[in-house]
């Protein structure tokens, strides 16, 4: 994939993912308004009905000192007036004539009276009518009384006179539970002043009186004289939350849906840079195979040439070039099939026994030093580790040691003889091995990818470093498969240090 396309896949990705993110965050907002809205409407209806059942409350209670006040003869009386005027309204009480008969509203329904000899019809109206008007009039007289009351003397009490503060907490829980809220609550009676009256469960728990809602009783009173009724919902905010509740998978869905584009992103970068890779590698492989096979097939030219056979110098040279080209072959094809013996899902079966380390280092150094000192460097060892024993595979483990010293030949620095230290020493039950040089040195942006696999340091200018990037790469596979870690310390234009650690045979 281009790159181009990659970062037009990563735009639509991300408009996408935005837009609905935007559209989301909307509806969430929006649904959140909505639960509050009608969580507030519901409490504040709730709050106006317990008002008026508070007002009509207190008109029951004028009703019944009223009744009281005029003595308990005409109670019962009273109290059918003002019954039968209630109910009025609800049928009519006038007085008709249907075949010289009267219709006289009764406690259930109608009867018929007939009156005897002639005139007794209007006469009998007449009485029915009067008797009607009077208890009219002294009704009408006891609701004046009634009515006089609630306005010249009701504003004026103390308002736990008006107020039945004990049933005012059932008619609250059973004002909001018709309304669909049975929340915890806390209220308060306050005056204008906002000084607590009554508060339930004390006034310490509601110290905070700018919040919660609020309904004023006694609304038809005069301004300057009014008692109002806080409520609060101490769990408020988590009946919300519990409310969005069916938001949750949305926004889980969306959490997984941006893992995914991350991820998705992560893994494009990944494979791009893996693709660069490995064209880097095989155009290092075909560039490191065709030289020496270039070699060989130019030598096998010449060996059809007459005159070679003629002279035996040139044909120990010609020989000496064949020989030393394959060898060189052979190497970078070893060096291929080290990382195809153990890559991917399969798994290389290792012969692991019981070496000392140190006589292993000796020997490869032994072997080593010509290369070095070809370059005109050095090598010394301090192998101080008294228990060197491990368990290892020879082959595998004898390549990881000769691997990072080939590295710090090929990246010797030219102005300054090479000097290659090799070291063992143990720290408890461990093993460590250290190989450090003065070479070009690696930079701390690059570190973190020396074993990656196809990854090659940039080595600037310098275009004499041949390889694969597979070195490191099968260094550190080698190493983990040993129970071990490797790590590297490198600073630039100082020098390079590997610091092996495997477990010691006890």
């Amino acid at each position: 994939m281009k790159k181009n396309s990659v970062w037009i896949l990563i735009f639509f990705m991300t408009v996408t993912f935005v837009g609905l993110l935007l559209l989301q965050l909307r509806y969430i907002n929006q649904s959140s308004n909505m639960v509050r809205e009608q969580f507030g409407d519901a409490v504040r209806r709730s709050l106006y009905r317990v008002v008026c059942e508070v007002e009509e409350a207190e008109v029951r209670k004028f009703i019944d000192q009223t009744l009281e006040g005029e003595g308990s003869c005409d109670m019962a009386a009273t109290k059918e007036v003002l019954g039968e005027y209630a109910a009025s309204s609800a049928r009519p009480s006038v007085f008709f004539s249907e075949r010289d008969s009267l219709l006289v509203p009764g406690e259930e329904s109608y009867y018929t009276v007939k009156p005897k000899g002639k005139g007794s019809l209007q006469n009998m109206n007449k009485e029915f009518n009067a008797r009607y008007y009077a208890r009219f009039m002294r009704t009408k007289s006891l609701l004046d009384v009634v009515m006089a009351r609630l306005v010249n003397e009701a504003p004026n009490s103390d308002i736990t006179e008006r107020v039945d503060m004990e049933a005012l907490d059932g008619m609250i829980k059973t004002s909001l539970h018709n309304n669909g809220i049975d929340l915890a609550y806390h209220f308060m009676v306050v005056d204008r002043w906002n000084n607590i009256v009554y508060s339930c469960h004390g006034s310490g728990m509601l110290d905070n009186r700018t919040v919660g809602y609020r309904q004023r009783f006694f609304p038809q009173d005069k301004e300057g004289t009014g008692y109002y009724l806080y409520l609060f919902f101490p769990d408020e905010e988590m009946y919300y939350a519990r409310s969005m509740g069916l938001l949750i998978p949305s926004v889980l869905l969306s959490l997984l849906l941006f893992a995914t584009f991350v991820l998705t992103i992560i893994y494009i970068f990944r494979q791009k840079w893996v693709n660069e890779m490995k064209n880097d590698f095989v155009n290092n492989m075909t560039h490191e195979l065709k030289t020496p096979v270039s070699s060989i097939s130019l030598a096998a030219q010449m060996l059809n040439d007459p005159a070679v056979n003629k002279s035996p110098m040139l044909l120990e040279h010609i020989s000496h070039v064949i020989r030393d080209e394959t060898k060189r072959l052979s190497f970078q094809v070893e060096k291929v099939l080290q990382m195809s013996v153990y890559d991917g899902n399969k798994k290389y079966t290792f012969n692991f026994r019981e070496l000392d380390i140190n006589e292993m280092i000796e020997n490869i150094v032994g072997n080593f030093s010509l290369k070095v000192q070809a370059k005109g460097g050095r090598i010394k060892t301090k192998l101080a580790a008294s228990n060197a024993d491990a368990e290892v595979d020879e082959m595998h483990f004898g390549n990881v040691i000769y691997n990072l010293m080939d590295n710090a030949v090929k990246y010797a620095r030219p102005d300054v003889p090479l000097i290659l230290l090799v070291s063992t020493w143990n720290e408890k039950n461990k093993l460590f091995i250290s190989i450090e040089d003065n070479g070009i040195g690696i930079k701390k942006e690059y570190q973190k990818h020396i074993f990656d696999k196809f990854y090659r340091v940039p080595t600037g200018n310098r275009h004499d470093v041949k390889g694969f990037g597979l070195g490191l790469s099968y260094v550190k596979r080698i190493v983990t498969e040993h129970k071990g870690n490797i790590r590297v310390e490198s600073e630039e234009n100082v020098g390079t240090k590997f610091i092996i650690e495997i477990p010691a045979v006890s």
